[in-house]
C-alpha cells in the first residue's frame, strides 16, 4: 500500500478526535483547579474569621462589660456564620444568655474553637495533661494588684 493510496479521512479523523479529547481534558482539569482554588480561598477566609472570633472571645477583655457587648455579639455572629454545627450550637446558646442578660460561660465555645482551629491548621492537639487557665470574658477577674509594688508595673513599648 502506498502513501498516495491512503484515504485522507484515515489521518484527519484520529487527529480531530485526539484534539477534541485533549480539549475536553484541559477543560475538566481547569474546572477542577478553579474549584479547588475557590474552596481553598473559602476555607482560608473561614479560618481567618474563626481566628478573629477566637481571639475576641478568648482574651481581649476580662471581665466583659457592657461596652464589650458589641464585640462579643460580633464574634459570636462570626462563629454562627463560619463555625461547625457544634460551634454554632455553642455560640447560639451564648447569644441567648447574652440577650437575656444572664452570665455566659464562654469556655466550652472557646475550647471547641481552639481545638478545631488547631486541627484545621495542622497543629497537634493540646494534651489533656496541660492545664490552661480559663480565658475569655467569662473568666473571673484578676485579683487587684498591690499599689506601689515593683514588678507589677507593665512596661509599655516606646511610641
Amino acid at each position: 500500500m502506498r502513501f498516495s493510496e491512503l484515504n485522507p479521512l484515515a489521518i484527519i479523523v484520529p487527529v480531530v478526535i485526539a484534539v477534541v479529547l485533549l480539549a475536553i481534558r484541559m477543560y475538566v482539569l481547569l474546572r477542577v483547579r478553579h474549584k479547588r482554588q475557590r474552596e481553598a480561598r473559602q476555607e482560608a477566609e473561614r479560618l481567618r474569621y474563626l481566628v478573629i472570633a477566637y481571639r475576641s472571645l478568648a482574651g481581649s477583655f476580662t471581665p466583659a462589660t457592657n461596652e464589650h457587648r458589641g464585640q462579643l455579639e460580633e464574634a459570636l455572629a462570626d462563629v454562627v456564620l463560619f463555625g461547625s454545627i457544634r460551634q454554632v450550637e455553642l455560640a447560639a446558646a451564648c447569644l441567648q444568655l447574652l440577650m437575656r442578660g444572664e452570665p455566659v460561660d464562654y469556655q466550652p465555645l472557646i475550647v471547641e474553637l481552639r481545638n478545631d482551629l488547631r486541627t484545621q491548621l495542622g497543629l497537634d492537639p493540646i494534651p489533656e495533661t496541660l492545664s490552661l487557665p480559663l480565658s475569655g470574658p467569662g473568666r473571673p477577674p484578676r485579683p487587684p494588684q498591690g499599689e506601689g509594688r515593683a514588678g507589677n508595673a507593665r512596661m509599655r513599648p516606646p511610641m
